[in-house]
Protein backbone atom coordinates (compact mmCIF):
# COMPACT_ATOMS: atom_id res chain seq x y z
CA UNK A 1 0.00 0.00 0.00
CA UNK A 2 0.99 3.55 -0.67
CA UNK A 3 0.36 7.27 0.19
CA UNK A 4 -0.22 10.01 -1.54
CA UNK A 5 0.40 13.76 -0.81
CA UNK A 6 -1.85 15.26 -3.57
CA UNK A 7 -0.98 18.51 -5.96
CA UNK A 8 -2.66 21.18 -3.40
CA UNK A 9 -0.77 19.72 -0.41
CA UNK A 10 2.77 21.61 0.62
CA UNK A 11 5.42 19.71 3.39
CA UNK A 12 8.25 21.37 5.22
CA UNK A 13 10.25 19.76 7.27
CA UNK A 14 11.24 16.12 7.43
CA UNK A 15 8.88 13.85 6.07
CA UNK A 16 9.92 9.94 7.17
CA UNK A 17 7.54 7.22 6.36
CA UNK A 18 7.47 2.84 6.63
CA UNK A 19 5.37 2.63 3.10
CA UNK A 20 5.65 3.95 -0.06
CA UNK A 21 4.87 7.35 -1.19
CA UNK A 22 3.82 8.78 -4.38
CA UNK A 23 3.48 12.93 -3.94
CA UNK A 24 2.17 15.21 -6.34
CA UNK A 25 2.28 18.46 -4.44
CA UNK A 26 5.30 19.98 -2.89
CA UNK A 27 7.70 18.80 -0.01
CA UNK A 28 10.48 21.62 1.00
CA UNK A 29 12.88 19.59 3.23
CA UNK A 30 13.72 16.12 3.53
CA UNK A 31 12.21 13.07 2.67
CA UNK A 32 13.30 9.45 4.21
CA UNK A 33 12.07 6.21 2.49
CA UNK A 34 15.06 3.77 3.77
CA UNK A 35 12.96 0.62 2.91
CA UNK A 36 10.38 2.10 0.56
CA UNK A 37 9.70 4.03 -2.78
CA UNK A 38 9.51 7.12 -3.80
CA UNK A 39 7.10 8.38 -6.77
CA UNK A 40 7.77 11.98 -7.88
CA UNK A 41 4.14 12.53 -10.09
CA UNK A 42 4.77 14.90 -13.06
CA UNK A 43 2.69 17.64 -11.02
CA UNK A 44 5.24 17.23 -8.32
CA UNK A 45 7.75 20.10 -7.34
CA UNK A 46 10.18 19.14 -4.82
CA UNK A 47 13.35 21.67 -3.17
CA UNK A 48 14.00 18.39 -0.85
CA UNK A 49 17.16 15.93 -0.09
CA UNK A 50 15.48 12.34 -0.66
CA UNK A 51 16.94 8.65 0.96
CA UNK A 52 14.66 6.09 -0.19
CA UNK A 53 15.16 2.28 -1.25
CA UNK A 54 13.88 3.32 -4.80
CA UNK A 55 12.91 6.80 -6.43
CA UNK A 56 10.61 7.26 -9.70
CA UNK A 57 10.81 10.82 -11.00
CA UNK A 58 8.58 12.49 -13.22
CA UNK A 59 8.48 15.93 -11.59
CA UNK A 60 11.07 18.27 -10.99
CA UNK A 61 13.29 17.54 -7.61
CA UNK A 62 15.99 20.18 -6.73
CA UNK A 63 17.87 18.58 -4.02
CA UNK A 64 20.25 15.47 -3.58
CA UNK A 65 19.03 12.05 -4.14
CA UNK A 66 20.27 8.67 -2.52
CA UNK A 67 18.60 5.62 -3.51
CA UNK A 68 19.93 1.93 -1.85
CA UNK A 69 18.46 0.34 -5.28
CA UNK A 70 17.96 2.37 -7.94
CA UNK A 71 16.79 6.33 -9.21
CA UNK A 72 15.09 6.49 -12.36
CA UNK A 73 14.27 9.88 -14.40
CA UNK A 74 11.33 9.57 -16.12
CA UNK A 75 10.86 11.67 -19.92
CA UNK A 76 9.11 14.62 -17.71
CA UNK A 77 11.86 14.63 -14.99
CA UNK A 78 13.34 17.79 -14.19
CA UNK A 79 16.23 17.30 -11.67
CA UNK A 80 18.98 19.37 -10.03
CA UNK A 81 21.35 17.33 -7.56
CA UNK A 82 23.32 14.52 -7.12
CA UNK A 83 22.19 11.29 -7.90
CA UNK A 84 23.59 8.42 -5.59
CA UNK A 85 22.57 5.14 -6.68
CA UNK A 86 23.55 1.39 -7.67
CA UNK A 87 21.53 2.13 -10.55
CA UNK A 88 20.63 4.86 -12.37
CA UNK A 89 18.44 5.66 -15.38
CA UNK A 90 17.70 9.03 -17.29
CA UNK A 91 15.39 8.86 -20.37
CA UNK A 92 14.98 10.26 -23.33
CA UNK A 93 13.50 13.77 -22.74
CA UNK A 94 14.31 14.15 -19.01
CA UNK A 95 16.08 17.23 -17.76
CA UNK A 96 19.24 16.97 -15.61
CA UNK A 97 22.13 18.97 -13.94
CA UNK A 98 24.17 17.32 -11.60
CA UNK A 99 26.09 14.84 -10.52
CA UNK A 100 26.27 10.80 -10.64
CA UNK A 101 27.53 8.45 -8.16
CA UNK A 102 27.11 4.48 -8.44
CA UNK A 103 27.23 3.38 -5.26
CA UNK A 104 27.44 -0.24 -3.91
CA UNK A 105 23.40 -1.83 -3.28
CA UNK A 106 22.65 -1.35 0.55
Amino acid sequence: MASCIGQTILVKGQLLAAEDIHIAGRVEGEILLQEHVLIVQPTADLNAEVAAKSVVIQGAVRGDIIAGHSIALQHSASVSGTLAAPRIAINEGASFNGKVETIRES
